[in-house]
């Protein structure tokens, strides 16, 4: 009984360049997740940026909602349209809860 080499010629240049061929597939892999993970990166900052934008345009709105809608602002725009506050007699409270409709079922 002779001993056979573990690996013989044909099979051992083969092995070599199946294993050569996967580490060259396994690089472009690893590049094209590298090139994928930079360009979600990117997408996700200009997103961010846009979120930021929007949430400082959100709070320059309130702040302006607030203004207007302040008693000082409604008081002069009341007077520029001519309107003043009611005299005693002239507010009438209606009672809201005789008249709302039954509820359904």
């Amino acid at each position: 009984m002779s001993k056979k080499p573990f690996l013989q010629g044909k099979t051992w240049s083969f092995l070599l360049s199946v294993n050569i061929l996967m580490a060259v597939v396994f690089s472009f892999i690893l590049v094209w997740v590298s090139i994928e993970r930079m360009d979600i990166n990117y997408f996700i900052n200009l997103e961010r940026s846009r979120l930021r934008e929007k949430q400082s345009l959100h709070g320059k709105l309130e702040v302006e909602k607030e203004r207007l809608l302040s008693p000082y602002e409604l008081r002069l725009k009341a007077e520029k349209l001519g309107m003043k506050a009611p005299a005693p007699g002239q507010i009438r409270r209606m009672d809201l809860s005789r008249h709302a409709p039954a509820a359904r079922k």
